[in-house]
């Protein structure tokens, strides 16, 4: 045994515990009692505000309805059975041209980001379509498809397939090449790779852009719904605008607003879920 040795340092408590710090991420800050609260003070000051304004008698109320007129008009809505006609018809519609804009915007995104010859073809097309609002297009769209039920679906497929397509490819396009290489090396088969390789891998990227489509669809569909529909949540503002009625254009209002924040929230649920679920 020669004349050499090697200090060695036995870990205490406190340098365990140093280490385990150092490994783990840092924990990120929880919204507590005040954040909540602040959380709800905008529309509180908002529907003061409002109420102030409308009773101040500045305005006419039928220019500035107030709050407890708003919320007649909805049970008035509510109750003849006409709302409920109009919010089945618009989440139908939500549900169908959501559904086939992101099949196809995951299906071209993961081509495009798995295949450089698809990129090359399918990209300039894609990046036409993006600049194009989709608003602009019914005017076309009413020449191809007429006024039926058809172009609002395939309005809100428009809007749907952009966002989902770009966070599919964006998703693919992060997944390491080593784990192609790999996965070529041990001829792993294609399905195997899609579901247990790529999947997983676009999952983040994947969900920011259905979860931005949907808002984005929704919010197109109900502005389709102003100009082509005979029922839905656009349509009876439209309606209310004609006749004068202020306080059910502001009730449909409300409820987009109100609507497309519960469709966001629940995304972000179902989202969180499902990552909490796979981790």
């Amino acid at each position: 045994m020669d004349g050499s040795h090697s200090t060695f340092v036995s870990p205490s408590p406190a340098n365990s515990a140093l280490a385990r710090t150092l490994r783990q991420p840092a924990p990120l800050p929880k919204v507590g009692r005040l954040g909540r609260r602040a959380a709800f003070a905008s529309p509180l000051i908002l529907l003061i505000v409002w109420s102030a304004l409308s009773y101040s008698g500045l305005f006419p109320k039928e220019i500035v309805v107030p709050p407890d007129g708003i919320w007649r008009a909805f049970i008035s809505q509510w109750s003849s059975g006409e709302l409920p006609k109009n919010l089945l018809g618009s989440l139908q519609r939500l549900a169908v041209g959501y559904g086939v804009g992101a099949g196809l915007g995951i299906v071209l995104g993961v081509l495009m980001g798995a295949s450089k010859q698809a990129e090359a073809y399918l990209m300039p097309a894609f990046q036409t379509l993006r600049q194009l609002p989709t608003i602009a297009l019914i005017p076309a769209f009413i020449m191809i498809f007429g006024v039926g039920e058809t172009v609002k679906i395939v309005l809100v497929a428009k809007a749907t397939a952009l966002p989902v397509t770009l966070g599919a490819f964006q998703g693919v396009r992060g997944v390491p090449s080593r784990w192609f290489e790999v996965a070529r090396l041990f001829r792993i088969p294609a399905p195997v790779v899609a579901t247990k390789v790529i999947l997983p891998a676009i999952l983040p990227s994947l969900f920011q852009g259905l979860r931005i489509a949907l808002s984005h669809a929704w919010v197109v569909l109900v502005g389709a719904e102003l100009l082509i529909a005979d029922n839905g949540i656009g349509q009876m503002m439209e309606w209310g605008r004609q006749t004068f009625r202020l306080d059910i254009v502001l009730v449909g209002v409300v409820l987009t607003g109100l609507i497309g924040f519960l469709l966001d929230k629940g995304f972000r649920l179902l989202e969180r879920g499902l990552k909490g679920r796979g981790a």
